[in-house]
């Protein structure tokens, strides 16, 4: 115990004054961390509630739901139940049996601290969980933040067994007597992690004794290293919502540096960007341009390399005579007995049979011009229009071919003359906003 409430005072887990929320799913390691929690809150001046999530993975889960409530109410601690259909959950959303168990059972565990108004979450992790995650991120090729392992807070969330052995959890519940049930399914090498647990760890132990504590030891050093690059990166980057990297400071920094600047970018805008994903945008030349996932792109010019959220683009709409909403544009379709004055929300065009489109321009098709034909993107580029900027120019189409793109052009066979008769479409924003192509 001695051991466990050092490292909860080395990192400020269970605050004097607070509720602590223990997550217990009645398996051993989980309610060693109770009862030690139980007696650590009479000295630490902290109070302690349990919360139990139901996975409805097993036949036996309602009995384990009920022995966790059971040993709750007979030493007066306040509990909490949840549920959830993790293999429905799976299947929706195309997550593995064990990603759908923690995402619905984190979002119990933060349902009940906010109701209960807990300060802190308290995990059962310890040392060979911390080296399993660590042999698992190594599998998957993470960087430094995943050999980083578990960290001891992320959050609210604390994990005080996390320097912690599984032979000394044993030994704790063995002298003192503590009853638990369990998970039938943890003796089942099926999933990749049991596996780990099961065959693998215990293999290293044999071959270099006492590995899974240097492991988490390791584990901790490159959460320090990974940290203060982080900090270094942060201070690096301006502080705009679009993460504008200008190329001077890329060029001026080493590999590591240029994928964290555009690592941390990504992760600014919400999206975390994969290692192939980060080379793929370090590798784009002056007016290169990359679609991303998560709703980013990411363009370059000589001076900045940009990574901006992009807007949903609409499809396609046939348009007709009167106003129209496309995306974030309304659209006015009018006659007029002469073409307007040009501008960049105004298309004038000859009358025309043929059904008549507004969509985004898909990166194709030429214009006709005064001395003969370009491409549209040629067109863009003599507008000096940066990549980036391109969608926010939207295209007409007649008979699916490209007529007009608002700002840039239009077709000279299709342009009126001074006071002809023609077709008029305008833009106007109906929201602010920004796009990439």
């Amino acid at each position: 115990m001695e051991q466990v409430k050092a490292f909860c005072e080395q990192w400020g887990m269970l605050p004097r004054g607070g509720l602590v929320l223990c997550a217990v799913s009645g398996g051993r390691d989980s309610m060693v961390l109770l009862h030690l929690l139980c007696a650590l809150a009479r000295e630490g001046g902290f109070q302690i509630a349990a919360a139990h999530f139901n996975h409805q993975l097993r036949p036996t889960a309602g009995r384990d739901e009920a022995f966790v409530r059971d040993w709750c109410a007979g030493r007066g601690i306040p509990f909490r139940a949840g549920s959830g259909d993790v293999a429905a959950y799976a299947r929706e959303t195309g997550a593995s049996l064990e990603d759908a168990a923690r995402q619905l059972r984190y979002r119990f565990l933060d349902e009940s601290a906010d109701a209960l108004r807990a300060v802190r979450i308290a995990t059962a992790h310890h040392r060979e969980d911390n080296a399993e995650t660590v042999l698992l991120h190594l599998l998957r090729g993470s960087g430094l933040g995943g050999l980083g392992g578990i960290p001891p807070v992320r959050g609210r969330i604390v994990r005080p067994l996390l320097e912690t052995s599984r032979a000394e959890i044993d030994a704790y519940a063995a002298a003192h007597q503590i009853s638990f049930v369990e998970d039938e399914t943890n003796r089942e090498a099926v999933c990749t992690r049991n596996r780990l647990r099961l065959e693998i760890l215990p293999l290293l132990e044999k071959l270099s004794p006492g590995c899974a504590g240097r492991m988490a030891g390791t584990a901790a050093l490159l959460r320090e290293e990974e940290a203060h690059l982080q900090r270094e990166a942060d201070a690096l980057l301006p502080p705009e919502a679009d993460s504008v990297l200008p190329v001077p400071l890329l060029n001026r920094q080493d590999g590591a540096m240029r994928r964290r600047l555009v690592r941390t970018a990504g992760l600014r805008l919400g999206v975390s960007l994969s290692r192939e994903q980060v080379a793929a945008i370090l590798a784009l030349g002056s007016g290169g341009h990359l679609d991303l996932p998560g709703g980013l792109c990411a363009s370059r010019n000589p001076h900045q390399l940009v990574l901006r959220r992009q807007e949903p683009l609409p499809p396609p709409l046939p348009l007709h005579l009167g106003e129209q909403d496309w995306g974030p544009w309304q659209v006015l379709v009018r006659r007029s007995p002469e073409p307007p004055a040009e501008g960049t929300d105004t298309v004038a065009l000859i009358p025309q049979a043929g059904p008549l489109s507004i969509a985004a321009w898909d990166g194709t098709g030429r214009l006709a011009v005064e001395n003969g034909s370009r491409t549209i993107k040629r067109l863009f580029a003599d507008r000096g229009i940066p990549v980036e900027r391109r969608a926010e120019h939207p295209a007409l189409f007649l008979d699916g071919i490209p007529a007009a793109v608002f700002g840039v052009a239009t077709d000279w066979n299709l342009r009126p003359q001074a006071g002809e008769p023609c077709l008029v479409v305008s833009l106007a924003r109906r929201q602010k906003g920004s796009a990439c192509p």
